[in-house]
């Protein structure tokens, strides 16, 4: 053990003069812990929320969608799909249609997004079975029924006062067949609730409306489908993967990764875990400034001692690293006390679940947290830095005494 940092924790151990001197230490030891440990647990929190987010987005959205394919045959489409699906990175590929209908029922309408599927291979692109609440995915793949099934979202079917197994009625627009005297009359189907999901998501538990991709067809006059659900084997690189698919599939067409698509959802949570970061930072730093008063008062209290080692033969870099590792020792208790304690809090909260939160504003019963390394090792890094740039001043102060007058007037 160098004899610096072994002056160091006799310096910290001895018994300091007054209650002040005690005081500070603990302040200084316990603002870092508090700092690093308010840091972790936020940034945990924010990292829940950002995937619980994506996890419910993915739900629903395919990780890549191509559009501009509503023109297309059948065979058209069939020909497109085999080639993106045997592009690298590409998994599973299912064709979708998207259009406004209008809905309505006994008590209400609303006009919602209507989406067309084949279940099965939505199914290998979304994970939109685990979203379902009752019924069955099954009603809108049997055609032959007389009265046709939608999957309506759990806010939507609140909206429009509807359950399982009534009856509302479809208005599309977008090929009208008949011209009366006062206009354009839109088709009109008739459709049975077959089932209610939710995918925790409001926008898509308000608006959208799962029918099949037939049925989808047949009301909005669409022969092919708008857009293809494309899965992907590493969503990290979604972006690059739909950029060469947009190339592939031709000048037709566009395709956006579930980043594009929800860019400015994401963009404000990545701000917001930012902005808290730099306010935490806040507290280690008003912790380094009584790290600073504690380091100047040990450096008063230790004056004649200062000089002893001077006259000793000891440098003044060994006199500054003396006090570099007081103000070290202090950070680093204070660190890995934080450490510990934000750690164990974040676990605890990931079992036990125990801050509940209203689930009609948040969505979420459960406050989400995610423990992630790369975090962790930020925080002990920036927090190593600032505690050792705090000891610098104080250290380089008490490497300039003068020993003669510190061992008469110390």
């Amino acid at each position: 053990m160098p004899f610096e940092l072994e002056i160091a924790l006799r310096y910290l151990k001895s018994r300091r003069h007054g209650l002040f001197a005690f005081v500070t230490t603990l302040i200084a030891i316990g603002g870092v812990t508090l700092g690093v440990t308010s840091l972790i647990v936020t940034l945990s929190v924010m990292n829940g929320f950002r995937s619980d987010i994506q996890k419910k987005t993915l739900g629903i959205q395919p990780h890549i969608v191509l559009l501009g394919t509503e023109k297309d045959s059948a065979l058209a489409l069939d020909s497109l799909s085999d080639k993106v699906r045997a592009l690298p990175g590409v998994q599973s590929v299912s064709p979708f249609i998207l259009g406004q209908v209008l809905l309505k029922s006994k008590r209400s309408t609303q006009g919602v997004l209507m989406r067309g599927i084949l279940p099965q291979k939505e199914f290998a692109v979304t994970d939109s079975q685990k979203t379902l609440l009752t019924g069955s995915w099954n009603s809108i793949e049997n055609d032959s029924k007389s009265v046709p099934s939608l999957i309506l979202g759990k806010e939507l079917s609140r909206s429009l006062g509807v359950s399982l197994g009534e009856e509302v009625l479809a208005f599309s627009s977008s090929e009208p067949e008949i011209l009366g005297l006062m206009g354009n009359i839109p088709k009109v189907e008739r459709f049975r609730v077959g089932g209610i999901f939710q995918s925790g998501m409001y926008e898509f538990d308000a608006n959208l409306a799962f029918a099949s991709l037939t049925q989808a067809q047949k009301l909005l006059g669409i022969p092919g489908a708008t857009g293809l659900g494309i899965k992907t084997d590493n969503l990290d690189r979604a972006d690059k993967i739909a950029q060469l698919i947009g190339e592939t599939a031709g000048i037709r067409y566009w395709a956006r990764s579930w980043q594009s698509l929800n860019r400015n959802l994401f963009e404000a949570l990545k701000l917001e875990k930012i902005v808290m970061a730099i306010l935490l930072t806040m507290i280690i730093l008003v912790a380094s400034f009584t790290i600073i008063s504690n380091l100047i008062l040990l450096s008063i209290e230790k004056t004649k001692d200062i000089g002893i080692l001077k006259t000793m033969g000891t440098t003044q870099n060994s006199i500054k690293r003396i006090f570099l590792y007081a103000g070290s020792l202090l950070g680093i208790t204070g660190i890995f006390l934080g450490t510990c304690l934000g750690i164990g809090t974040v676990l605890v909260l990931g079992k036990t679940q125990w801050i509940k939160l209203p689930q009609d504003v948040y969505y979420i019963d459960t406050l989400p947290v995610k423990l992630s390394g790369w975090d962790v090792s930020w925080v002990l890094l920036g927090s190593i830095l600032i505690t050792l740039l705090s000891s610098t001043y104080p250290a380089t102060q008490a490497a300039k005494v003068n020993p003669v007058d510190s061992i008469r007037y110390g």
